[in-house]
């Protein structure tokens, strides 16, 4: 069991090792990252709904860190955050090295996603990761409403703070033929919640 496996290491600055031997090198000690289920999850206010929409996906989280310090690390730099988790493999149920960020307020969410990237400073972790925006499959176009599509979900989200919306792709190309938004790119939701950017092709 885990139990018995943390019982065998040798603790050494806060950190556990358990010596292993191989047929070129004997007794090597390799260190042991122990995850406490209860740790991938953290509601910082329990009063406000989680919105989707105001959601951000952050790449490369460094796997020791915790729900509650990812989400003491963002609202400390953009505030408003409501909750906070970590994304891990649903057999093993050990972190993937992603999180996920629901803030409370537009402002804080749109803060977030500016800055593209965030240093994460946690005892001795100290990491640049990327933010992007949490896409969800699930969506209707955001214009049409579905009406354009056949009723489908919207395979694209614009994440340029002007935008901020899903769209089907006729009325991406609708929308993203006006002045300024012709540089756009389309994110859509790919494997493991990693949100992707696609080139659109104009017809």
């Amino acid at each position: 069991s885990v139990q018995q496996l943390i019982d065998a290491c040798i603790q050494d600055d806060d950190k556990l090792y358990l010596c292993v031997s191989s047929p070129t090198i004997k007794d090597k000690p390799v260190q042991i990252r122990p995850w406490r289920l209860s740790d991938a999850d953290f509601v910082l206010d329990a009063s406000m709904p989680l919105d989707p929409r105001k959601t951000v996906f952050v790449g490369g989280v460094p796997r020791p860190l915790k729900a509650v310090e990812l989400a003491m690390i963002m609202d400390r730099l953009y505030g408003g955050v409501c909750y906070a988790g970590i994304d891990t493999d649903p057999e093993l149920k050990y972190p993937k090295g992603a999180g996920r960020v629901a803030f409370s307020n537009q402002q804080s969410y749109i803060a977030a996603i500016s800055a593209r990237f965030v240093q994460l400073q946690h005892g001795d972790i100290d990491k640049r990761v990327e933010v992007k925006p949490y896409v969800l499959d699930d969506q209707m176009c955001d214009e049409c409403q579905g009406q354009r599509c056949g009723g489908k979900f919207a395979p694209f989200f614009c994440a340029n703070v002007t935008c901020l919306q899903y769209y089907c792709e006729l009325c991406w190309a609708t929308i993203h033929s006006r002045p300024g938004r012709e540089f756009h790119k389309p994110l859509v939701k790919e494997g493991a919640e990693r949100p992707r950017t696609v080139p659109f092709r104009w017809s």
